[in-house]
């Protein structure tokens, strides 16, 4: 075997781990684009829950715990039908979500909530006539309150705090990363080849595997329902992540046909370019 086709091996063997590489980067990119477009973004949270109806299935759900501390404390439902509302609620949880994505204390602020409560139920006791010692008082509102702000908790960010925050800060290192490291490939691939129908060729085959990874991903996703399976005590929570499901299948399909149409377009230049050559020969 001459020196000649050695090397010519030795350099297929190498660009071809180098697409492969480069598909790698790219679909390591698309996961991250993911992350910061949806995962750990503000504005992506508070779309799915104007979406899913989050924030009127919250309060119905806080009202039903409150109606049954209020069984227990002889207060008649529609008692809480002034103490807290949809808006109340929107505003509430998006001033927690705006302190958590913003790195700032994100417990709950219930203040208004707290004044609310025990305004109405001074109200409520003295139309009523009703006996009430303030020690009384006070538990039925510190237990109305632990009820409120622990409602509106959400647990994915309580439980993955630090990751969360951890992953939001290094998401847009590594795009930056992965994109430079591709590009080198990009260029190591366009001028080690004295043919560019070849270069053509191995951005081809990086296109395409990234395809077939994003496709096996959306399929896996898509045969599994999103998080239509996932059991949460939460109806809010649950209509949240179905809709967040449904928005990474969506999404996953997507990057995928992207990467079809850019492995075909890729494809036929290859093709037409290598066709060129040959014609000439």
């Amino acid at each position: 075997m001459s020196n000649k086709s050695v090397k010519k091996k030795v350099r297929n063997v190498v660009f071809s781990v180098l697409s492969f590489v480069l598909a790698l980067f790219l679909f390591m990119n698309m996961i991250c684009v993911f992350t910061i477009a949806y995962a750990v973004n503000e504005n992506a949270w508070i779309d799915l829950m104007n979406a899913s109806n989050y924030y009127a299935d919250k309060t119905e759900e806080i009202k039903n715990k409150l109606i049954v501390l209020g069984n227990a404390g002889g207060l008649k439902p529609e008692f809480f039908e002034n103490v807290v509302d949809s808006i109340q609620v929107t505003n509430d949880t998006r001033a927690y979500m705006d302190a958590y994505f913003h790195g700032n204390d994100d417990v709950i602020d219930h203040t208004a909530f707290r004044q609310n409560f025990k305004s109405e139920l001074e109200r409520y006791i003295k139309e009523n006539n009703a006996k009430a010692d303030d020690t009384n008082v006070e538990y039925l509102v510190d237990t109305a309150e632990n009820i409120y702000s622990g409602s509106l908790e959400i647990p994915l960010f309580k439980s993955l705090s630090d990751y969360f925050k951890s992953v939001g800060r290094i998401a847009p290192i590594i795009i930056t990363v992965l994109s430079l490291l591709s590009l080198v490939i990009v260029l190591i691939l366009l001028f080690g080849n004295k043919w560019k129908h070849r270069a053509f060729k191995y951005y081809y085959f990086a296109c395409a595997g990234t395809f077939l990874s994003l496709f096996a991903v959306a399929v896996f996703i898509t045969v599994a329902g999103g998080f239509q399976n996932i059991v949460l005590e939460s109806r809010a929570l649950y209509n949240m992540a179905v809709s967040f499901g449904t928005s990474a299948i969506i999404a996953f399909w997507a990057f995928t046909a992207f990467f079809l149409i850019v492995s075909f377009t890729l494809y036929f230049v290859y093709a037409n370019k290598r066709k060129k050559v040959f014609a000439t020969d």
